[in-house]
């Protein structure tokens, strides 16, 4: 059911690098996922984007970035443009990128019960160095949205977020949920701590458009 969807969105999937370089056949290991959601302009989680694994850490105003079907064939450099700590958040800009390939976000809700997936490249912590052999290792999940949930943020501000019943394949924060069509519905977020035990929680794609036009950026329709 998925096959045609994952073969599209890898075009725009990529992994964030520890290094600023991939040669070939490099043993190289994920700092998380991104996605382009316009040309040259892609969101990640915003713990992906900070100097190491401590969420206190300044974030990084340069990332390199590999799209799934450049494995081995070199790296981008992306700057960060924005950051939302609160919705955990995170857009990423590539200057003049190789590829225009983006995904569709939606600007509604989808249906509890959607059955969906998630691609993209597991995180690793960057401190310390992850030992010789991590490798940069592309994965996909599929899953079913359970539910879709309000709360309160750390600073009592109304945050939503989806749940689904995917098992989590290490820290997979970043990486774009999609319906069987392609469709974009969030951005997995994984917590901080034993990620084993962890409910998978999703970013809705309707504040990854919101924080998209906070910063100037309309998304385009996918044709």
């Amino acid at each position: 059911m998925f096959e045609k969807a994952l073969a599209e969105n890898r075009e725009a999937i990529y992994a964030i690098l520890a290094s600023s370089s991939l040669p070939p056949e490099a043993a190289t290991p994920s700092g998380g996922t991104a996605f382009m959601i316009a040309p040259g302009l892609l969101v990640t989680a915003a713990r992906c984007v900070h100097g190491g694994s401590d969420p206190g850490n300044p974030p990084r105003t340069e990332l390199s970035l590999v799209r799934a079907p450049d494995i081995g064939r070199g790296t981008e450099r992306a700057t960060l443009v924005s950051l939302d700590r609160g919705k955990g958040l995170a857009l990423l800009r590539i200057a003049a990128p190789r590829s225009a390939a983006f995904l569709r976000v939606l600007d509604t809700p989808v249906p509890i019960g959607t059955q969906c997936a998630y691609s993209g490249f597991p995180r690793l912590a960057m401190d310390p160095a992850p030992l010789p052999g991590a490798s940069l290792i592309e994965m996909f999940q599929g899953a079913y949205v359970s539910s879709f949930e309000r709360a309160a943020g750390p600073g009592g501000e109304p945050v939503s977020y989806y749940v689904t019943d995917a098992p989590l394949v290490g820290d997979a924060s970043g990486c774009p949920g999609y319906t069987s069509s392609g469709e974009v519905f969030g951005m997995l977020n994984c917590p901080p701590g034993d990620i084993r035990s962890a409910v998978p929680s999703w970013v809705p794609s309707m504040d990854i458009v919101s924080f998209a036009l906070d910063n100037g950026v309309p998304l385009p329709a996918r044709t």
